[in-house]
């Protein structure tokens, strides 16, 4: 099939198939429904209608991800839900997409084991012999117990979660920590644990605002007052609006306390990868 132009018209095509384009990249919006169901996630609010025992991408998105316009150098697994909760699937998928001459950003919070590491990384071995990167990102917004009980109280323990990212690091497999959403209520010496526990095993750090609804506000941050109007964050499949929550001063301690570990600070994943291009031989 012959490689689409990037027009309005086929950024709404592959937006209705659950594909946003987003500048360089794509990020693929899955149907299937995510089994942690962490209380900050946005997904459960979108318009999406997600499912239990589907595939996590269509045949239809997988088309379309073959047939990307030129300008799109990056996709993108793993934006709305788990990746990796059906790992034999999961491998199936990325083996395919990984022929697609794009580089690939996955994030997960679900521990990998060593011989699905060492799958990844002959995938990654192939791709980067054909000028393309793999990064995996685990996601680590908090770790003390009481955060964890409020926000994630079903996600796999801290501990499992930086064992693979130590795995990855060891496959020399590129990798990045996602502190995300950047929690309005986590403390300080948490971040800073954060961190201290994971910088071995990373090229890097990214972060980003925590997106609620009005009801999830109330649940979460009671005593917090959000006086904007929600918005479609850029990134976000459209006719989807949130608020943005921020805590003044965070994200520049949280840049700051990382780049004193030796690591980099990046925008996002997309940026982590711009630096992967320009860094990995």
């Amino acid at each position: 099939m012959e490689k689409r132009k990037l027009t309005s018209e086929v950024v709404k095509k592959y937006d209705e198939a659950g594909l946003k384009i987003d500048h360089e990249r794509v990020l693929t919006y899955s149907q299937l429904s995510c089994p942690l169901e962490c209380a900050y996630c946005f997904v459960n609010d979108m318009t999406t209608n997600q499912q239990k025992e589907v595939a996590y991408l269509t045949e239809n998105q997988i088309d379309l991800l073959e047939n990307l316009p030129e300008e799109i150098r990056l996709i993108m697994l793993g934006c709305d839900t788990e990746f990796f909760q059906n790992k034999p699937q999961s491998l199936d998928i990325l083996r395919r997409i990984s022929k697609f001459g794009r580089d690939i950003s996955m994030i997960t919070k679900i521990p990998i084991s060593e011989v699905m590491v060492a799958d990844i990384k002959r995938i990654y071995d192939e791709m980067k012999s054909r000028g393309n990167f793999l990064s995996v990102s685990m996601s680590l917004p908090c770790i003390s117990e009481k955060m964890l009980a409020k926000y994630e109280p079903q996600t796999p323990a801290p501990e499992r979660r930086l064992a693979t990212l130590k795995i990855i690091s060891e496959n020399e497999i590129p990798a990045m920590l996602a502190i995300r959403p950047l929690l309005p209520d986590i403390s300080v010496g948490e971040l800073e644990e954060i961190v201290a526990l994971s910088r071995d095993f990373v090229v890097g750090y990214y972060s980003g605002p925590l997106y609620l609804n009005d009801d999830r506000i109330a649940k979460l941050l009671p005593e917090t007052i959000v006086e904007q109007e929600a918005r479609q964050p850029h990134w976000m499949l459209d006719g989807n609006t949130f608020k943005e929550i921020k805590k003044e001063g965070q994200i520049e301690f949280l840049k700051s306390t990382v780049e004193k570990s030796g690591r980099q600070f990046f925008e996002g994943a997309a940026d982590g990868m711009k630096y992967l291009r320009g860094n990995i031989k």
